[in-house]
């Protein structure tokens, strides 16, 4: 790695460093005293969590009643043929 992109990557993870202390000390009180309110709110709210599995679809080749006909690839260019496919 050379000095430079050394010193960039430094500045940027000072710059991270700095953002995350600034946030901290603007909301972190803030988020600290969120459970004690949530607690004092004289209504409550249930949440309830429900998981679905997902199951795998079939492509749609599968359902296709004819096989799909393939093209041979082939690659052309002025004074040549190249055929992919071999």
């Amino acid at each position: 790695m050379t000095a430079f992109a050394a010193c960039i990557f430094a500045l940027a993870a000072l710059a991270s460093a700095l953002t995350i202390a600034a946030t901290l000390r603007r909301h972190g009180a803030d988020a600290l005293a969120l459970r004690a309110r949530l607690a004092e709110c004289p209504e409550t709210l249930v949440l309830t969590w429900k998981v679905m599995e997902r199951v795998p679809l079939p492509t749609l080749a599968a359902l296709r009643k004819r096989p799909a006909r393939r093209i041979p690839a082939r690659l052309e260019w002025p004074g040549a043929t190249i055929d992919l496919a071999a």
